[in-house]
């Protein structure tokens, strides 16, 4: 019959398993399939293009201070960014309302102006018409003289119509009395030239 004898371990050996790193140090000899390199070579030297890759001067970097004062430098660069974002936002907005603002004062201005010219509103203590009511007289302005030449060019207008009926409808004698009839006076305003009354007979 055969055996299959163990060598004991050493009272060393016994001491040196109840270390962690001693025991994975075995397991890594031990083990199967031909496994070379060791995995804490590259936790430890990682190629420069991955992306746990650090620098031997950060690695060993120990000053937090200045660490904690790059990172409040930066909350406050940005806190600033934010604010004159916002500020930047809110000034436009006022100039975008102040412009509207203008364009509608303007609107409404030239609004007035155009009823003052046209139709005499706004004016303060001026009638809509441009002559005295109590004593029937023109006022001495430019809409007074407009507002006088209208009214004789429609009493103008009136008298041509009544010449020409009378002319029409009537003979140059009454036939009541047999005596001659006068007939309708038209009376030319004065701003008139002589080509507008033309064929209008005086009496």
């Amino acid at each position: 019959m055969q055996f299959n004898n163990i060598a004991p371990r050493t009272r060393e050996e016994r001491t040196a398993m109840k270390h962690k790193d001693a025991i994975e140090k075995t397991n890594l000899a031990i083990r199967k399939g031909g496994y070379q390199s060791s995995a804490s070579e590259e936790i430890s030297s990682p190629d420069p293009k991955s992306t746990y890759y650090l620098p031997e001067a950060e690695r060993f970097d120990r000053d937090y201070a200045v660490h904690e004062k790059k990172e409040r430098e930066e909350r406050w660069l940005r806190r600033m960014q934010e604010t004159e974002k916002r500020k930047m936002e809110q000034l436009n907005r006022d100039s975008e309302r102040w412009r509207r603002m203008d364009e509608e004062q303007k609107h409404e201005d030239a609004k007035l102006q155009k009823l003052r010219d046209t139709c005499g509103a706004g004016k303060k203590n001026l009638s809509s018409a441009a002559y005295n009511p109590i004593t029937l007289e023109y006022d001495p302005t430019e809409n007074g003289i407009k507002l006088k030449q209208a009214d004789d060019m429609a009493k103008y207008r009136a008298q041509l119509r009544s010449y020409n009926i009378d002319t029409k409808s009537n003979c140059g004698y009454n036939i009541l009395t047999g005596s001659d009839r006068a007939g309708v006076v038209v009376t030319k305003p004065s701003f008139l030239n002589d080509s507008a009354a033309q064929g209008v007979p005086k009496r």
